[in-house]
Order: C-alpha cells, then structure tokens, then sequence
C-alpha cells in the first residue's frame, strides 16, 4: 500500500508538472533527446485529450486480465481434477505429466504452423512492401530470407515474423510501428497466443506469462488502434497505444504497478510515456481487482498455499485470537512413551506441537514433527524424565562411537555452527580431555553446558575419552546413530515412524529438545495483533494459552487461521466491517 500510494504521488506531481509545461512529454527539468531506435523521434508524444482513451486502454485490460485469470483457474481445478481421480503410482503421475506437455506441444505446433498457411493471401509481402523496408530500418542485422516461410520466392511471411521469431524481435517490430502489419495479423497473433497462456501456464514446461503477455498486448493494443483511426481519424500514435495495451494487459493479470511500470519504460527506453503508463497501469489494476485476484495470488491459493498478506484489514481489530484458533489443540507431555508418539505421528498431520507438563497441564515449550521423528529413529530413549547432563555424562557417555544426547532447539538457526569445513564433527569449540576428578569435570561440563545449551546440537565423546560439543544444521545429523528396527516413511507429505514393538513402553525426554522460548498469547489479544506477529516474525506456530490460571494450552494459531476465508467462516464477514 504505501508503495502504492508513493507511486500516485509521484504521477499526481508529475501530471501537475506536465500541465504547467502544457505536454505530456515534457515533465523534467531536463528535456531529453529525441528517442533513439525509433522511425521518428515525436514517435510517443501524447496530448492531454487522449487522457480518456489511457483510462478506455487500462479499463480493457483490467477485464482482459481478470477474464484470463478466471479462465486459468477454471483449466487449472479442471486439470486437477483429472490428475486426482483416482490414485496412480508415481511413475504413472510421471506419464500423465509428459503425456499432457506432449499434447500441448503437439497442439501448439498445430496451430503456429497452421495459422501462416491460412493467411498467405494477406501476410506474404516482397522484399519492397513496408514490412520489409521496417524491419530493416528496425533491425539492420535482420535477414529477410530468414523469414519466408512457404511463400513465394524473395517474399516475406509477416505473421511467421512473429510466430517462428523471437519473441523479442517479435514484440520490437510491433512496438515500434504496428501499422507495418496488416491489421489481420496482428489480431491472429493476439487471438492465438491469449488461449495458448491458458493452456500453457503452470504446465511443466518452461513457458513464462511476461514475454507472451506484452505480445498478446502489443498486437491488440496497434490493431484496436488502427481502427480507431481508420473509422474516426483521430490521429492517433499506434506505438504509444500497442506499448499501453502490453501494459494494460501485463497490470490486468499481474496486477502490479510499480515494478511493471519501470520494467516497461527501462525495457522499451520510451520514457516521454510515464504518465499514459502509470495512467493505464492503475486503471488496469484497478478494474481487474474488482473482479478477482491477481494470476499469481490465483495461483498460491489454488495449490493451496496459505500465503499471508502484511496488509491487514480494520475488522481484525474487532475479532479476538479465540474466534479463529484452531481447538482443542493436540498437546505432548514433556517425557512420553514412543508409542504415543507414534501414533501421534500416524493420525494427525500437524508439524508442531505444544509440550505440556504431565501434571500441571502448564505449556512448556514447542516441538517440531521433524524433531519428534528423530527422537524415534535414532533410539534416543530416557528412563527417566530428567535431563540433566550431568547424569547423561555418567551414564551414557561410555558407547563405542559418538552418540547425540540432544537435539538442538530451533529457536537458535542463524547461530554459527560447529561443524568444520571437512564435513565431520569438530573438537575446536569445547573438549573436555580426560580428567580424573569427577567432581571437577562434572562442574565444567555444568557450566558450559548451562551457558551454551541453546547452541548445540549434539553433546558427543569419541573414543579417546574426550567431551566434543558440536553443531549441525541438519536433522538426524551423520553422528547420531539411527536405529535399524525402526521406518520412516512419508505419506501426503507427513513424516511417519514405524518403531519395533520392544520399543512401544520406552520414554522420549521431548523436553531436551522442545523450543523452550515459543512465542504464545492470550486468548484475548486481538486478532490484528497476533497477525502482526505472526508475519513479521516469521512464525509458523502460535500457541494460545488460557485457562483458569492462564497457563493452559486452549488452541494453536497457523497460516491456515489467518487466511481470510477461514476467518470469514469462523469469525464473519471481513468486508462487512471493513
């Protein structure tokens, strides 16, 4: 938004600049050269009367836009619904895949090869026609032999120009003077490639939308300039109006103003045009969001990604984090048995977890799902529910080779790790040589493990009797020995473990490895505010705490809670209060 209103500003001051020169294309300080690379440098001057006609051409894009928009999501959920009809092996989703770029392929070639040999009798020029007199003038490098394509001898196909081209070349021709095609071109090239987008976009192919995009504009934007000023002589500039309509359509389905804005005018170098781009780019997006969403924000919500805006709206602040928390929330006790985890793993699909004390119920801390599946496969049982080092060091220090007591706490990832360049374990950060003296090397095994807890990853001793505490980024890490009785496996995207039975009544001290600092709020703390924190901090778990006492976990907050429509469902209408 305050981009947004920054560039309003900008054009409000820059228009008010223009009118007191009395044109468009003088609103600096320092007045440019004529334009290079074009027929005539007066080639993009505007008037003030043709304002409307900037406003007709943003107005037509933004429904183009939001037309396209709600054509690709239709073929995309139809798409979908193919794929999803029935279970297939993921060799057979593979197939499906290649299958469906094939006949895009095969379709797509159909109709580029086929449309050229239809329309000979309007786009095959000679070498003396205006089209090829332009191109060269546009590109001296061009060759035009390149570009006969089953006409006749020393002839030109124009519309091959622009099918078996460059898109770049293609979309240079156009800009810099639509009237060297025959209207009937440029309309084939705009009819064609504006389904093709639909089909094409989002398909496991490598086909962008910008190039394709400002071609589609460029075409329709020259030819429904050309009628214009074959039905009502207006006079107008054909370059300045294909360059508007490559804009209005870009904003009408990209739905973005700044950025498309300086792409357009640094890409084309025509910066006497600000004030029609900003003019047809805000109409554009003004009216395409009246219909529906951009293509990109269509397409996070259609793959279902809970993708959260930094705007937020007024109503949050009447709606409390209460209404839209997710509850009951599913709780683990500090020290559970394996298979409670287990089956916890199995049934529900959630990757956090709040950490509760077993007697008092009160909220501890937060653990992860991949944290919860290291634990099970690499063995790392309690007997007991203290987590003391002091007691691991007596006890569990003896095995043959190095053993992970903890795992690190995922508050602390941008904190440097221990791991040395060579990809095993360093002994630099903390070694404890042999020490006769219990009593003293339990005191700086203390010390260094009460300051430095929250950094490490692994507490280890090799086999020459020495303390290594070291780091990993990555979880279960090489150094911890994962356990052959027991599976992980991945079913929809969730990890799941399938322990031994002789595993079944073991403990798993999930307190030495929750994040004892998670961020929590009350159930009352507006909804406003915990989006603000939510997205600011990055979060991916929120805990709501309640209760008698206030300590209580009474729900959990996701991206999912923030979405707008599950809001609207849970907590009301937003826009009747916005």
């Amino acid at each position: 938004p305050l981009l947004f209103k920054t560039l309003v500003c900008t054009a409000i001051a820059t228009f008010c600049l223009t009118v007191y020169r009395g044109n468009l294309s003088e609103y600096g300080v320092i007045t440019l050269a004529p334009l290079e690379g074009t027929l005539n440098g007066e080639i993009f001057l505007n008037r003030f009367t043709e304002i409307p006609l900037y406003a007709a051409w943003g107005a037509v894009g933004g429904l183009s836009g939001a037309f396209f928009n709600h054509l690709w999501e239709s073929m995309f959920h139809m798409r979908q619904g193919f794929f999803k009809r029935q279970k297939v092996s993921p060799i057979g989703r593979i197939i499906e895949k290649l299958t469906e770029v094939g006949l895009l392929s095969i379709i797509t070639s159909i109709l580029t090869f086929a449309l050229p040999m239809l329309m000979r009798q309007y786009t095959c020029k000679n070498p003396d026609s205006t089209v090829a007199i332009k191109m060269l003038l546009v590109d001296e490098e061009s060759d035009l032999s390149e570009h006969r394509f089953g006409c006749g001898k020393n002839q030109i196909d124009e519309l091959g120009v622009i099918l078996f081209g460059s898109r770049e070349s293609a979309i240079k021709f156009i800009l810099t003077d639509p009237t060297m095609f025959e209207p009937a071109t440029l309309l084939s090239v705009g009819l064609l490639f504006f389904p093709l987008m639909t089909l094409t976009f989002g398909v496991n192919i490598p086909s962008g939308i910008f190039m394709p995009t400002m071609l589609v504009g460029a075409s329709l934007g020259g030819v429904a300039c050309i009628a214009l000023n074959s039905a009502l002589d207006l006079g107008l500039n054909s370059s300045t109006y294909a360059l508007l309509g490559a804009a209005a359509l870009l904003s009408g389905i990209q739905r973005s103003t700044v950025s498309l804005c300086v792409i357009l005018l640094e890409g084309t170098g025509q910066t006497k045009i600000l004030i029609p781009v900003i003019i047809t780019v805000v109409v554009a997006r003004y009216v395409g969001d009246f219909f529906n969403h951009g293509i990109y924000e269509m397409a996070i919500e259609a793959k279902g990604y809970p993708y959260l805006d930094h705007h937020i709206k007024k109503s949050y602040d009447v709606y409390k984090v209460k209404d839209v928390m997710s509850s009951p929330a599913l709780t683990i006790n500090s020290v559970e048995t394996a298979r409670n985890i287990e089956l916890m793993l199995k049934q529900t699909g959630h990757h956090g977890f709040p950490v509760v004390d077993a007697n008092t119920k009160k909220f501890l801390g937060l653990v992860r799902r991949d944290q919860l599946v290291a634990l099970l496969e690499c063995g790392i049982f309690t007997e007991t529910s203290t987590t003391l080092m002091k007691d691991l060091t007596r006890k569990s220090f003896k095995a043959e080779s190095m053993l992970a007591l903890t795992i690190r706490d995922d508050r602390y990832h941008k904190f440097p790790s221990f791991i040395s360049s060579s990809g095993g374990a360093s002994e630099s950060s903390i070694k404890l040589e042999t020490i006769d003296d219990d009593t003293v090397r339990d005191d700086i095994l203390d010390n260094e493990f009460d300051e430095y807890s929250w950094l490490m990853d692994n507490v280890q001793e090799t086999n020459r009797n020495s303390l290594v505490i070291t780091g990993d980024d990555a979880l279960p890490t090489g150094s911890i020995r994962k356990s052959n009785e027991t599976t992980v496996y991945s079913d929809h995207g969730k990890l799941i473990v399938k322990l031994d039975e002789a595993h079944y009544s073991k403990n798993v001290d999930i307190a030495a490895v929750m994040n004892q600092g998670a961020y929590c709020v009350a159930t009352g703390l507006p909804l406003s505010k915990a989006y603000t924190m939510f997205t600011t901090l990055g979060l991916r778990h929120l805990v709501v705490l309640g209760g008698k006492d206030g300590g209580e976990v009474v729900g959990v907050l996701t991206r999912v809670n923030f979405t707008p429509d599950y809001i609207e469902s849970h907590a009301g209408d937003i826009n009747r209060l916005d």
